[in-house]
């Protein structure tokens, strides 16, 4: 009896158990699936396929000829939304509502706000060639909230390439390279293609103007290509390396504008269609020889070829999509490009970077080289010059004196001859090492030619330029150099002049010098060079 009475429970308490559960999953549909009810269907009107159901937030595989293409929009929407489908290449295009025509949204893409409620519209589309207008419909907040995000992303890759543009023209200005005028042309006609594809300029000038723009799509192809073969030419020295595959390639780039041209120009649908062949796999076949070059040019170590041959993978895959897997990916038809682009651009960036580092190393070090004196290692003319005049205008400044040490050497003509010039160029060394070991680091001591060395040094009151002249002169003339064991002297001439206001130039002050260290040759008596005495 017990178990009859259990079971006669039980049972209810499942069936209730089981209607709360089905009650609740019906909640849980009704509260989670915001579009229950909503649907959109779309039939093309010119041609016999069937209707296609148009799914949230999903875009249509529809396809639209050249020429006038209707469709027919039937949808019941609880909350309205918004259609959205590409641009490039469109004419014209309307929204017919019961015999009402719509304006779109201000928007990159052509865009139309849906009423709530069932509904019948006929979108006629005039399209300059055969394309997927990839309808989509979305709720209106999706749709305005997707489009922000878009924009702002697209607004900071045109931002990156106006920076390019600008940082690498100037730096190609100043260092007379140009990769970098290259480089600047390139990243204008990506921003350039980008943005025409895109279409961010609807969002400021008005629909009239599509076929101009859609020309200025072309005309960007071409360029970009162009410019693109000129540049990876340069910057990966294929016209060194190979010579005849770089005039291939740029005769391909150009032959890729012109038909971008004849795009423009004509517009038969077999032209049309042969131009577009030829542009397609044209940029392709010059985007996958450069890859390869690329490729054994990072294995050769060549500069920047690494980071060419990264770019340029991202490049060839977009292109595949966009040429060969024409309709395998939405989000790689549509975004391909830009992403590879964007990484190609920062890569690129990096690469001129480096490039630009390394000609400032070398242009620094060319300076560097072109103001020291190769024998001796100290200042030429010209080095001592520059610092010289540094002096002259710390001089002028803090005040204080410039004393200029004008040193000869005395018979140097004879080390020459007696030992050879190897001998007389130790000699040299001996005393620019000296004079460097006894001068300060902010002196200027420089080699002027030959024999004639010169030390420029700015004190703050004169009673400091006799003890260090003084000191000069007394280490000056301890020097020697040992040839075959046996040592030889060197004797020099030093002429000083003080200087307490500042002097016009240089020359000023060399003349005083040379005219103090000439008095002082007179004056002393020189004996013949010899074995320094025991």
């Amino acid at each position: 009896m017990a178990d009859k009475k259990y079971h006669k429970n039980t049972v209810p308490n499942i069936l209730h158990g089981g209607a709360k559960y089905v009650f609740l999953f019906f909640i849980y549909l009704i509260a989670f699936n915001s579009n229950a009810g909503d649907f959109c269907d779309i039939t093309p009107l010119n041609s016999q396929s069937p209707p296609s159901s148009l799914q949230p937030n999903t875009t249509s595989e529809l396809q639209a000829k050249r020429g006038t293409n209707q469709f027919q929009l039937n949808c019941l929407l609880k909350r309205g939304g918004v259609l959205s489908f590409l641009r490039p290449g469109l004419d014209d295009f309307t929204w017919q509502q019961n015999g009402v025509i719509k304006q779109p949204l201000k928007s990159a893409q052509v865009a139309f706000l849906m009423d709530s409620g069932n509904f019948t519209a006929i979108i006629t589309v005039e399209s300059k060639l055969n394309y997927t207008p990839r309808f989509k419909w979305q709720n209106t907040q999706v749709f305005f909230k997707e489009t922000q995000q878009h924009n702002l992303i697209m607004g900071a890759f045109y931002g990156l390439c106006i920076t390019l543009i600008f940082y690498v023209f100037i730096m190609g200005y100043r260092l007379h390279d140009k990769i970098f005028k290259l480089y600047s042309a390139y990243i204008f006609c990506i921003g350039s293609f980008i943005l025409l594809q895109e279409g961010q300029l609807y969002l400021f000038i008005t629909d009239h103007v599509s076929s101009l723009l859609f020309d200025l799509y072309l005309l960007s192809i071409g360029l970009t290509v162009l410019s693109a073969t000129w540049f990876m030419c340069a910057l990966l020295e294929l016209n060194n390396r190979w010579p005849k595959t770089s005039k291939i390639l740029k005769i391909m780039a150009g032959i890729v504008m012109c038909f971008s041209l004849i795009k423009i120009l004509f517009s038969n649908t077999l032209i049309w269609q042969i131009a577009g062949n030829i542009m397609a796999y044209g940029s392709l076949i010059i985007v996958t020889v450069i890859f390869v070059l690329a490729a054994q040019q990072a294995r050769k170590g060549i500069r920047e070829a690494t980071l060419v041959f990264v770019a340029l993978s991202l490049v060839l895959v977009s292109m595949v999509f966009r040429v060969l897997l024409i309709n395998q990916s939405p989000f790689m038809q549509r975004y391909g490009f830009i992403l590879a682009f964007a990484v190609e651009s920062f890569l690129l960036a990096v690469a001129v970077s480096r490039r630009i580092s390394r000609m400032r190393i070398a242009q620094k070090r060319a300076e560097t080289e072109a103001d020291y004196d190769h024998l001796c290692g100290i200042l030429n003319r010209r080095g001592w010059g520059k610092k010289s005049s540094e002096l002259i205008e710390l001089h002028a400044k803090k005040g204080g004196v410039l004393c200029l040490m004008y040193i000869d050497l005395d018979d140097f003509k004879q080390i020459n001859d007696n030992y050879g010039h190897a001998v007389g160029d130790e000699a040299l060394c001996k005393v620019a090492a000296s004079l460097k070991s006894i001068v300060r680091t902010s002196d200027a001591v420089g080699r002027l030619g030959g024999d004639e060395f010169v030390v420029l040094a700015h004190f703050y009151s004169k009673a400091q330029v006799s003890p260090k002249t003084h000191h000069l002169k007394i280490e000056l003339d301890k020097l020697a150099i040992t040839h075959n064991d046996q040592p030889i002297a060197i004797k020099a001439s030093i002429g000083s002049s003080v200087f307490s206001e500042p002097p016009k130039n240089i020359d000023e002050i060399l003349k005083a010098g040379d005219t103090a260290m000439y008095h002082e040759k007179l004056q002393r008596k020189v004996k013949p060079l010899t074995l320094v005495d025991s």
